[in-house]
């Protein structure tokens, strides 16, 4: 059948509305009973809001349309449940009203907005405030009526059995539950995170951050801790290809984290909290060793825990394709460690040179021979951000400095350079002769000299001489090549 408008055809309007904003949208809606057939599933399409009220009526009236719902205050969908059928909708953003939490998507992140954007308006059954435990469960059965629901992020108090219920049962429904990204702020029994996690076997993501503090429960508590290992054991292989799992608790690294990694054998992503018990290292490294997700290409190691040694080193050594099973090897590592020493650059370029390809170092100012042994063994390397020390007596090793000046970086087909560096810290104070002959003047020159042999560089952010670490590891930009 010939359309009798460009407009008529799907694909022509949504293009459109890449350059439309809701105000436009909702402007042509007004023109004609035409165009308001045309747009208002566009307009509709996308809602975000905290505790807006005044957007109830239309999301009432438009809900068929309506996939995607974005910081949606919980009390507000709960004081929504008379009207609460979307048959459509894809995704759904909660915010935790009592607290404002609310999880970003880099994971293990608590968002809290200002107090005045929870101020407006009141929800719940006392003026005190509102029964956390009975939010939850209104809220868990709410999700029954969205079957299509792809993408869920929610905070919930798992420790309540009736929440903890309702909620495996709603999961068990969502049978087209693809991205999973869950906090619990209170302790949760290990057997209840095994019977989630086993519920979203088809989902391709998860994103859990398990807090709060253990309570202490004895021998019933050593039990429930061996009764989820055993559990989690059992379970059939994952579908999980990005992995985003905090824990706080050692005994949660042994029965949930070290089972739940073999049986992804189609991870592909890893952000891993912290690490609390040096036991976990050596679960992991057998894990690995035993041929745990061999596809596994890009890993956040996550921030120092309270081990004495550092466990990257260990784990970097069992991720590499030189492990057997198949194994890919690592494509891609973001350090947010505060701490990445000679050990672990020797573990990467050891094991992971014939993979990996990007390396992206946060909030860390590394030492110049650690820096120089990552660019001089690892040759297939495209993407390096890092921020260099201040070269100077006590932070390099004379004996070895020109040894390491004298070597001729390898990753010749790096593309992307991000580099802050203090070298020329104090130049103000040093001049002539004695300038020609510092050590920030020769490691200059080395660095330049390895800059010009880097043929394939489309992009270059280079930082020489004192600056700050703000958000990201380089405060200026000084140049930008781009070929």
């Amino acid at each position: 059948m010939e359309k009798d408008h460009a407009f008529d055809d799907a694909v022509i309007r949504a293009e459109l509305v890449k350059f439309l904003t809701p105000r436009d949208m909702a402007n042509l809606c007004c023109t004609s009973k035409q165009s308001f057939g045309w747009f208002i599933p566009h307009l509709w399409h996308t809602r975000a809001f905290y505790t807006n009220l005044k957007h109830i009526p239309g999301l009432k009236r438009y809900q068929q349309y309506v996939k995607v719902i974005k910081d949606l205050a919980i009390n507000l969908a709960v004081e929504s449940r008379d009207f609460w059928a979307f048959p459509n909708l894809q995704s759904v953003q909660f915010v935790q009203h009592s607290t404002g939490q609310y999880r970003n998507h880099s994971g293990f992140g608590i968002y809290n907005p200002p107090a005045h954007v929870y101020a407006q308006n009141t929800f719940g059954s006392s003026q005190g405030g509102v029964n956390a435990a009975r939010v939850d469960l209104r809220l868990v059965l709410l999700l029954r009526s969205v079957p299509l629901l792809q993408d869920l992020t929610v905070t919930l108090a798992l420790d309540n059995s009736d929440v903890f219920q309702h909620f495996l049962a709603s999961l068990q429904s969502l049978t087209h539950l693809r991205t999973l990204k869950m906090t619990c702020n209170e302790y949760v029994n290990p057997t209840h995170i095994q019977k989630v996690i086993n519920a979203c076997r088809q989902c391709e993501e998860l994103d859990l951050s398990f807090s709060g503090v253990d309570s202490f429960k004895g021998i019933e508590e050593k039990e429930e801790y061996e009764q989820a290992k055993i559990d989690m054991e059992g379970m059939e292989d994952m579908a999980i290809k990005i992995l985003k799992l905090a824990t706080t608790l050692g005994d949660q690294e042994a029965a949930i984290m070290v089972p739940l990694l073999k049986k992804c054998p189609l991870l592909q992503e890893l952000h891993m909290f912290t690490i609390t018990v040096p036991e976990t290292v050596d679960l992991l490294k057998d894990a690995f060793m035993d041929g745990a997700c061999p596809q596994l290409r890009i890993f956040h190691p996550g921030r120092d825990g309270t081990l004495k040694d550092d466990p990257l080193p260990v784990l970097l050594s069992v991720m590499g394709p030189d492990r057997g099973v198949n194994a890919v090897g690592l494509g891609k590592i973001e350090i947010t460690s505060f701490q990445f020493k000679s050990e672990s650059a020797l573990a990467m370029t050891e094991h992971l040179s014939q993979s990996l390809t990007e390396v992206h170092f946060q909030d860390h100012i590394m030492n110049f021979e650690v820096f120089n042994e990552l660019v001089t063994g690892l040759p297939l390397l495209q993407s390096i951000r890092a921020r260099i020390n201040e070269i100077s007596v006590q932070t390099v090793d004379i004996s070895k400095f020109d040894q390491m000046c004298s070597r001729d970086w390898v990753c010749l087909g790096l593309k992307k350079l991000q580099l802050g560096s203090q070298l020329t810290q104090g130049i103000p104070t040093v001049k002539g002769d004695s300038w020609k002959q510092s050590l920030p003047k020769r490691c200059m020159d080395y660095m330049f000299s390895q800059f010009a042999k880097l043929e394939q560089l489309e992009e270059w952010d280079f930082v020489a001489g004192p600056a700050t670490c703000s958000s990201s590891p380089l405060a200026v930009t000084c140049a930008n090549f781009r070929t």
